[in-house]
């Protein structure tokens, strides 16, 4: 006998919500929405889809381990709910290539874990698998993991590091000095390290197909930092000293491409890759559109950071642990896109 994933319209207290926060009846409050409603309000982990027409949202309840998973329209049309999800942290929903959202869930039979690819649209599964290699290489795919390090330090203040390539079998040996971190490149077989010689510090690249390291970036400030672009790209350095500067250089040969800004606490935005990132400047939180060379405020440095994302035609779909918000292309709220029911167990059957 097949299992079926359930899926159900998730309504009444979603569009209320929406309803209310469209219709401008005060600013819609998710906190206090929530804290009238159940004693621990769902924290939720958001991913949008490629074609940026739907959020797979997850959340989960701390007291009780409930988790619950819903796909949403980001413009108009009622959320559904998958039933019977299997509590696996940000990592029990996600979309792949083809804009189907990968869903682990229990299957009731067999009481195992599985994992279905579910059509937004509809909401029919369209496969299924509950082979365990199969969901482990899923999971690798999502976070990116496609290496492993081994890391040693020696007496003498040396970091010696392996760096393996699961899929390809092959690896390469990296050795620095002095206070070091490493970071694995989207880009499968590269990454970045860095190493201190002489006082200065270098961030070096990475090629296992290659089999070569290069010093892209020296600095001689007290703090080096830098992310990667979600296609492996660029890289955003953040320089401290007296003034925390940031750049955008090229991650293969580490040429000037944009910058330098007066900022602190660079982070790239997700989506339109490499195209915006957000820092902290005189105490208000900046994003900084590179394409149209201009900078757009996102309010005060206050509370946790939200998880912002780029859509193609300039607006940004926001989420925090509450609530999944649209904003404009000047960072101003338009409305709630989804808000999680108050229910804690009836609403699920």
């Amino acid at each position: 006998m097949q299992q079926t994933t359930t899926v159900r319209a998730a309504c009444g207290v979603l569009c209320l919500g929406s309803i209310l926060a469209a219709a401008n009846f005060g600013p819609f409050a998710g906190a206090n929405f929530a804290d009238s409603s159940a004693r621990d309000p769902y924290r939720l982990e958001a991913a949008l889809s490629p074609d940026g027409r739907w959020v797979a949202v997850s959340g989960a309840r701390g007291w009780s381990g409930e988790t619950r998973c819903w796909i949403v329209p980001l413009e108009h049309g009622a959320p559904l709910e998958i039933l019977d999800t299997q509590s696996h942290g940000a990592q029990t929903i996600a979309w792949n290539a083809a804009g189907e959202a990968r869903v682990e869930v229990v299957n009731r039979e067999f009481g195992v874990p599985e994992l279905h690819w579910i059509e937004p649209a509809t909401g029919e599964t369209v496969r299924r698998t509950r082979d365990r290699d199969a969901i482990r290489a899923e999971m690798r795919a999502v976070t990116l993991e496609w290496g492993t390090v081994q890391e040693r330090h020696t007496p003498d203040g040396r970091t010696l590091r392996r760096v393996r390539w699961t899929a390809e079998g092959s690896r390469i040996d990296l050795e620095s000095v002095g206070q070091s971190r490493i970071t694995l490149s989207p880009q499968a077989g590269a990454g970045f390290f860095t190493a201190t010689r002489g006082g200065v510090t270098y961030l070096t690249r990475f090629d296992i197909v290659e089999g070569t390291q290069r010093d892209i970036v020296h600095s001689g400030a007290l703090d080096l930092e830098w992310r990667c672009s979600s296609d492996g790209r660029k890289l955003l350095v953040s320089e401290g000293g007296l003034e925390h500067r940031v750049r955008i250089v090229d991650a293969r040969v580490g040429a000037l491409l944009d910058g330098p800004w007066v900022a602190t606490e660079p982070r790239w935005i997700e989506g339109c890759d490499g195209r915006y990132f957000a820092g902290v400047r005189g105490g208000q939180r900046v994003l900084f559109d590179l394409l149209r060379d201009r900078e757009v405020s996102m309010g005060r440095d206050e509370g946790a950071w939200p998880e912002v994302t780029a859509l193609s035609d300039g607006r940004f779909v926001v989420e925090n642990d509450r609530e999944v918000a649209l904003f404009d292309a000047d960072f101003r709220r338009q409305r709630c896109v989804f808000y999680p029911p108050a229910d804690t167990t009836g609403a699920r059957r």
